[in-house]
């Protein structure tokens, strides 16, 4: 496929716009052709991003043929249904974070997955876009680390409902969101560097929740979440191998790293990345991969397989903070 990707985004709020920038930045490669929007404010503003087709319900852009892709930015307890109707559809589909809510749901996802092994089914884990653990990624995967033994990741975050005013209405709702351990973001990280997850433990207070994993590969992780940090917005990351160790942090605004090959303080900087949501072109990066995935010239970066078995490894986490017990990783 070499044409441009024909995208219908289903909610432009806070993540929407972002992923409608995204695709307004590649346009040799896609071209929104429409949004799911029910109220005035949201078409005004989608006649004003020039969509020309607006739906009412995202179901009737699943029919609609001029239609290729379907990019759903909608809250949680709708991406599994959303995801699994529109693979069914033959619609290619980016959903966004988490890709699902329970155990049941991520088994209608994998089975969709395989039904419909010709069109392309991504999460958005955002993260996984930033040049900085893309940087620490590829030096996972080729080696420069040796072999990983421990991966730890921050996740701590004030959020302003200034700018994510989601959080002053559907996820007022405990009905509406999911239990899905600590720190999806820095789970879905942690994943990506080490693997599979085999066990995990946990524990959590009203302020802090920390999980211990054990990877099948026989790695050791550790995870750190809390919304009670009185800090600017932290999603670190730490790999370790008997080769070299990476570490990324935020500083001054921007993501930084080191690669560190010996005892010596001879660090090497990795690629730096603007704060997130504040001038990181990050959601160009994530659209170009979705599109050039569907357009055959790239692999997926962060495949739905992958963002359903971070819910499963979530949701272990979080049974084993409940009962105070190991819990091995269902699916």
């Amino acid at each position: 496929m070499t044409e441009r990707v024909r995208v219908c985004i289903v909610g432009l709020g806070w993540t929407g716009s972002n992923h409608m920038a995204g695709y307004g930045a590649i346009p040799d490669r896609a071209e929104v052709v429409g949004a799911v929007v029910r109220s005035e404010a949201g078409k005004a503003k989608a006649r004003s991003l020039g969509i020309p087709h607006l739906y009412d319900d995202w179901r009737a852009a699943l029919d609609d043929p001029a239609v290729d892709a379907i990019d759903f930015c909608t809250p949680s307890f709708l991406h599994a249904e959303q995801s699994v109707a529109a693979l069914e559809a033959g619609k290619h589909v980016l959903c966004e974070t988490p890709a699902c809510q329970s155990l049941e749901e991520a088994r209608r996802i994998r089975w969709a997955i395989t039904e419909h092994p010709r069109q392309i089914a991504q999460t958005g884990h955002i993260a996984r876009c930033w040049p900085t653990f893309v940087h620490a990624k590829r030096l996972v995967d080729d080696g420069t680390l040796g072999g990983i033994f421990y991966v730890t990741s921050n996740y701590a975050h004030q959020s302003d409902p200034g700018e994510y005013p989601s959080a002053l209405t559907w996820a007022r709702d405990i009905s509406h969101r999911a239990r899905l351990g600590v720190g999806h973001h820095s789970l879905d990280l942690v994943r990506w560097y080490a693997g599979d997850v085999f066990e995990v433990q946990g524990n959590q207070t009203p302020k802090a929740g920390l999980a211990i994993l054990h990877f099948h590969n026989g790695a050791l992780g550790k995870l750190f979440s809390s919304s009670a940090v009185v800090r600017p917005y932290i999603l670190s990351l730490s790999v370790y191998g008997d080769k070299g160790t990476v570490v990324c942090w935020w500083e001054e605004n921007e993501l930084r790293g080191h690669l560190h090959t010996s005892t010596h303080w001879e660090p090497q900087p990795l690629d730096r990345t603007l704060m997130h949501g504040r001038g990181s072109p990050e959601w160009q990066y994530e659209m170009t991969n979705f599109v050039d995935s569907i357009r055959g010239v790239a692999q997926p970066r962060c495949p739905m397989k992958d963002g359903v078995a971070m819910v499963e490894t979530g949701i272990s986490i979080q049974l084993a903070i409940d009962t105070g017990a190991r819990v091995r990783v269902m699916s």
